[in-house]
Parts: C-alpha cells; sequence; structure tokens
C-alpha cells in the first residue's frame, strides 16, 4: 500500500479508475479482455499494465480496497463498540448481497495469498469488535473470533441459496442475539 501513496497524483487518479471500473466489471460479473479494463478506465493499455502487470494483480487490488472499505466501516468513532460490531456483520451481509458477481470473480481470479491478506485483516476487525463489546460488557466474552468467522464465511459462501438474502440476515441476528451478554 505505501507504493500506492508514493504515486503522483495523476498516476494515483489512473490507479484508481483502474480499480473503479475493474470493481463494476467484476461485479457485474462481466468478462472481458485484461486490456479492455483500460478503456473502461479510460486510461491507455501501457497505463493498466504499470500499475497491474495480470489480472490477478488487478483483482488483488480491487479486493483489498473493498477489505479495507468494510474494516474502515467498522470504526466509527461516533459509535459504541456494540453499535459497530452490530453495524459490521450486518454491513457484510448487505455488501455481500449487493456484490455476489464482485466475490465471485475475485475468488475466480485472485491470488489465494491475497484473499488470505484480506481474511487475515477481516478477522482482526472482528476481533477488535469483539474484544472492544466484550470490554464494555455488552457481548459474552467467551467467543473466539474463529466462530464469527465460520459464520460469516458460511453466509458467504451460500450465496446460490433460493432464500440466502433473508436466510443470512436471520444467520447475522441469531449470531448478535448470541453474542449477547444475558
Amino acid at each position: 500500500m505505501a507504493e500506492v501513496r508514493a504515486l503522483r497524483a495523476d498516476a494515483r487518479r489512473n490507479r484508481d479508475a483502474i480499480v473503479a471500473a475493474a470493481r463494476d466489471v467484476f461485479d457485474q460479473d462481466e468478462h472481458l479482455r485484461f486490456d479492455d479494463f483500460a478503456a473502461r478506465a479510460g486510461v491507455g493499455v501501457g497505463t493498466l499494465y504499470r500499475h497491474f502487470p495480470t489480472r490477478e494483480a488487478l483483482a488483488a487490488a480491487v479486493y483489498e480496497g473493498e477489505v479495507a472499505m468494510l474494516c474502515d466501516q467498522a470504526r466509527d468513532p461516533t459509535r459504541s463498540a456494540s453499535e459497530n460490531l452490530d453495524a459490521f456483520l450486518r454491513g457484510f451481509v448487505e455488501y455481500v448481497l449487493a456484490h455476489t458477481g464482485l466475490a465471485r470473480a475475485l475468488a475466480a481470479v485472485a491470488d489465494p495469498a491475497a484473499l488470505a491478506d484480506g481474511g487475515i485483516e477481516l478477522e482482526r476487525t472482528v476481533a477488535d469488535l469483539l474484544a472492544q463489546a466484550a470490554i464494555d460488557g455488552v457481548i459474552r466474552s467467551d467467543v473466539a473470533v474463529g466462530a464469527v468467522m465460520i459464520v460469516l464465511h458460511g453466509i458467504g459462501s451460500a450465496t446460490d441459496r433460493p432464500l440466502w438474502s433473508s436466510e443470512a440476515r436471520a444467520a447475522i441476528e441469531l449470531l448478535l442475539a448470541g453474542l449477547r451478554s444475558p
């Protein structure tokens, strides 16, 4: 990420435009040749390859940005730890619901190591949210972060079920109810 911050303003704009275009393409489940991402972003092919030499590198950048956005939204200083946890878990479901094409595309082309890094960041965020909510006394302190991650993984991997959206929302409500301190 440090190399992204070191870019000139115009190079940063080009990179951001490429990532935004790729997010949209992946989200819509469109199948483009790699070079066509440049046209979608309004940049030249050389600019695309300078920032992202492969489709996998581009997918990893999209994934990194999406994970960062989800995790940043979970750290709203105007909300309590419990409110941040609730918002993150409910927001996760809504995010997956809105971006199922993106999830499929990223799973198909992204490097498993890049996905693992994002998973680590998501898990770190969930761990922080759980720890702070437990300190505040609003959730049980005996829930392992791994248990919550398994629930989230299950929700994310079941998007092909006919009633997935309502079932996923119900699963999060069950999870939140189970987390609450007696």
